[in-house]
């Protein structure tokens, strides 16, 4: 069993799994405070994947994505 952080926001769980490309992807459930401080993170560092509902964050980007999302984690708490 593989292991995945998870990370969160106002204690709204955001998963971050990696894929075998290097790339990451994100996911939290629906929450509209949470999806526009995700949405503002992954924008423009990946893109939006419409049937899994997540982002895909190209490899170059995640560990820059992953520290801004642990950061908004200890912003809003």
């Amino acid at each position: 069993m593989q292991c995945h952080p998870i990370y969160h926001i106002r204690n709204v769980p955001i998963y971050v799994r990696n894929l075998p490309s290097g790339d990451i992807t994100v996911w939290h459930p629906v929450n509209d405070f949470t999806r526009l401080i995700v949405e503002a993170i992954c924008r423009d560092h990946g893109y939006w994947h419409s049937v899994y509902n997540n982002w895909i964050i190209f490899s170059a980007f995640k560990h820059q994505v992953i520290a801004e999302i642990t950061s908004a984690g200890e912003q809003y708490v």
